[in-house]
């Protein structure tokens, strides 16, 4: 479960987005397509973080250090719908109150947008690591 979740943002975030800027004419039609893939991965990643958490819950139990994973396994879904219903909704608003360009404040609040998406995206990496080496 935690492979497919980590390909899955992995995919879309170093290598599909990118992609898109580059070959599609329009970056509003870019933007348009990555960020409908993004809120897709957004509500894949709940059921996601569910299931990863019922698997650990399944497991022989290790003390702490197992409660404290299955924490952890809600950490990247509530990020994600963070920046869905949080951050993006504030550069939507900017974008559009001015005028629809790419401003300052656009790019600020993209690069937050970016910076909760990479970090969602390192903590289902390192709960697979963390997998890999039990």
């Amino acid at each position: 479960m935690l492979a497919l979740w980590a390909g899955a943002l992995l995919t879309v975030g170093a290598l599909v987005a990118p992609t898109l800027f580059r070959v599609l004419p329009e970056r509003a039609l870019a933007g348009l397509v990555a960020g409908e893939l993004f809120t897709l991965l957004t509500w894949l990643s709940v059921p996601a973080a569910v299931a990863a958490w019922a698997l650990r819950s399944a497991a022989p139990r290790g003390g702490r250090a197992w409660l404290a994973w299955r924490g952890w396994a809600f950490v990247p879904a509530v990020l994600l719908v963070a920046n869905e219903y949080g951050v993006r909704v504030v550069m939507h608003g900017v974008r559009e109150g001015e005028g629809g360009g790419v401003t300052p404040a656009f790019l600020a609040w993209h690069a937050v947008s970016a910076a909760l998406y990479a970090v969602a995206t390192l903590v289902v990496l390192a709960l697979f690591w963390r997998e890999l080496r039990r």
